[in-house]
């Protein structure tokens, strides 16, 4: 009935060496994120989950990328394989004046975007926008829900429920990170960093599925395997 997306940072060395770096192109940046809003090196992985758990998709891009710009690869790619998302200098200025700052780097990899989908998409207060949603909804047939576009006297259930349900996709974050080791993985190019994601997620899949074939929780990763 609907899918997450949120983002999780992906350190990739200690912030005193990414100053020095010689591993990593723009593909990585000085950023914050996490629980602890913490400056680290590397990039930000988005992701997108149904509300079983099971990954549709993920997108790359610098640690110091607005959230929203990432989320504009992802369904801008999902519309359509040979669709081009939106750059700064084509979009209209804010209501102050300013223009908007785009992603410092690359934002990748178009394979990995994932296909369509009909449902509706939940996530925080990060990739809200009038202009970014109404965008989405339009010219990519995706409809994004915040928890700030509830208004009236349900309002306030509204959120929370919005905020249970996308509780999947920190869930699957936090698995990634603990149980898959999504931080630091010792990538030392930008495929191979690619590749180690990637494996990470089909693993967290893999695992999914095993577990509903021996009629257990889905994400009952730790016992899993008796090790």
């Amino acid at each position: 009935p609907y899918e997450a997306l949120d983002c999780v940072p992906v350190p990739l060395m200690r912030r005193c060496r990414g100053k020095r770096r010689r591993l990593f192109g723009d593909e990585a940046a000085i950023g914050r994120g996490g629980s602890d809003r913490d400056w680290y090196y590397g990039c930000k992985l988005l992701l997108s989950v149904t509300d079983e758990g099971v990954a549709t998709g993920f997108m790359l891009a610098p640690a110091d990328t607005e959230d929203r710009w990432i989320a504009e690869s992802l369904l801008c790619w999902r519309s359509g394989e040979w669709a081009a998302p939106l750059k700064a200098e084509d979009m209209p200025p804010r209501h102050n004046g300013k223009r908007y700052v785009g992603p410092t780097g690359p934002v990748w990899p178009k394979c990995a975007a994932g296909s369509a989908s009909a449902a509706s998409y939940l996530t925080d207060n990060g990739f809200f926008g009038a202009f970014w949603q109404s965008h989405w909804r339009e010219d990519y047939n995706a409809l994004v829900l915040t928890p700030k576009d509830y208004r009236g006297e349900d309002a306030h259930r509204c959120k929370r429920q919005h905020s249970s349900w996308k509780q999947i996709v920190e869930t699957m974050n936090g698995h990634l990170e603990r149980t898959f080791g999504l931080h630091f993985p010792g990538a030392r190019s930008k495929w191979g960093l690619l590749t180690r994601v990637s494996a990470k997620i089909l693993s967290m899949n893999i695992g999914i599925l095993l577990n509903r074939l021996f009629g257990r929780s889905p994400l009952a990763f730790a016992t899993l395997f008796n090790c």
